[in-house]
């Protein structure tokens, strides 16, 4: 596990499967539960499966009172970008329900942001999913005048671009 970052919470970014050992991931009531709607069951189990895979993905906890409180999970996209910059795609991202709102999603992006170069796209999932990414600074690709990834196969799909990584990770320091 790596400190990235701390403030009220740790962030951490995990790196190899048995850092899952080191942590609390609540999914009793009140807990962690989008992978239950889709019928997965087991966060620990599910986070070392991904810590496994090679390229290896980012994944990033807020821990408070060691307890994970958000995360989130992003991987290399297959494809580099118009120009030739990698590309990453934010694959899902949660916080607990009491700590909503208290920017610890903000910050677990702007963390990847950190993390990463080239581009970052995702696919909210919902209606204030988009509003979300659209406050941190995600854009449609039909808002760009030629969109740097071609996502003409990927609908619903937003793109960071890259000239904004700068001003969003200096709002976090």
């Amino acid at each position: 596990m790596r400190l990235l970052y701390k403030n009220k919470y740790q962030y951490y970014q995990l790196e190899r499967a048995n850092d899952v050992e080191k942590i609390n991931i609540p999914e009793e009531e009140g807990g962690f539960d989008f992978f239950h709607g889709l019928g997965i069951v087991g966060y620990d189990k599910a986070f070392k499966m991904w810590l496994r895979k090679f390229p290896r993905p980012i994944l990033i906890v807020a821990i408070k009172d060691n307890r994970v409180v958000g995360w989130i999970f992003v991987e290399e996209w297959p494809n580099d970008s118009k120009e030739g910059a990698p590309v990453h795609v934010l694959r899902a991202i949660e916080v607990l329900p009491d700590e909503r709102r208290k920017r610890i999603g903000y910050t677990l992006v702007i963390l990847t942001l950190k993390e990463t170069i080239g581009y970052l796209i995702t696919k909210p999932l919902t209606e204030e999913a988009e509003k979300f990414f659209r406050k941190i600074g995600f854009m449609s690709p039909d808002e760009f005048r030629n969109p740097p990834v071609d996502l003409t196969k990927h609908p619903k799909y937003m793109i960071f671009p890259v000239y904004k990584r700068d001003f969003v990770i200096k709002d976090l320091e």
